[in-house]
């Protein structure tokens, strides 16, 4: 698989997450244009859930089409993101005259290809285990644990309201997005989640309470997904990380794709 191509299926990834995130929403509203783009209104206040994304490589950019998207938005004064790889410098112009601001986080698209995939680390630590969250009180305490790394801010109350639902919907039974929790000790202490489409395995939502930091859960989380991955047949697996992640993750298999930039329509 060339560049071109791992950067194609982690947005498709991301993507199809993006739409498995809205479509247990009934105000939800996904849209796809004519000319490629795929615009979600969660009918939430959170620029986690309201995202648009670009036609596939290759693939002209109707700047007009893109504009109104964002005109669209902003009418109803909802927050969203958009992502773009940073050699796009075309992309961020157009970004740029539609009014969007770097949001300032860079994030490395990274891939790991799983055919040879053996975890580092043992999963059968009596401190720790994980478990796929299938109740609405362990859906709830996902949404707390994520929620946690906006402590203070809209996103907050936007994404517990988000588990709240979700803790009520066809999520719970979904293998195809599932969500996965780490016990530290009896408790919930971390998050991840993988969004399997087309042969490939996105990773999402790492996240550890900042109280259980330090003491290596993260990176048996990841292992956990990544042979959850492997068991449910991925043939690559993806993930967005922060570049002083990059080696941890590189330790665990992923290769670095290129940096991903995102744009939002707030300051």
């Amino acid at each position: 698989m060339n560049q071109s191509e791992q950067k194609q299926v982690m947005i498709n990834n991301l993507n199809a997450k993006i739409k498995a995130r809205a479509a247990i929403l009934k105000e939800a509203k996904i849209h796809e244009t004519e000319d490629g783009f795929t615009y979600t209104d969660a009918h939430l206040s959170s620029y986690n859930f309201n995202v648009v994304t670009l036609p596939e490589t290759g693939y002209p950019l109707n700047h007009s089409t893109f504009k109104e998207i964002i005109d669209y938005f902003n009418s109803r004064k909802y927050p969203i993101n958009v992502w773009c790889w940073e050699q796009q410098t075309d992309v961020i112009s157009l970004f740029r005259e539609a009014g969007l601001n770097d949001y300032g986080t860079d994030y490395l698209g990274m891939i790991a290809d799983l055919e040879d995939f053996q975890p580092v680390v043992s999963n059968a630590v009596a401190d720790f285990h994980f478990e796929k969250a299938a109740s609405p009180e362990q859906f709830v305490t996902f949404g707390n644990i994520l929620s946690s790394l906006y402590t203070g801010t809209n996103e907050e109350k936007q994404l517990q309201t988000y588990f709240e639902k979700a803790a009520h919907s066809s999520l719970l039974e979904d293998n195809n997005f599932q969500h996965i929790i780490g016990y530290h000790q009896g408790r919930p202490a971390a998050i991840g989640s993988i969004l399997f489409s087309d042969g490939i395995a996105g990773l999402y939502d790492i996240a550890t309470l900042e109280s259980e930091r330090g003491n290596g859960l993260g990176t048996k989380l990841t292992n956990h997904l990544l042979s959850t991955a492997k068991e449910e047949g991925a043939a690559y697996c993806t993930l967005q990380a922060s570049p002083e992640a990059e080696n941890i993750y590189r330790k665990l298999g992923f290769d670095t794709i290129d940096m991903l930039k995102v744009f939002v329509n707030f300051e």
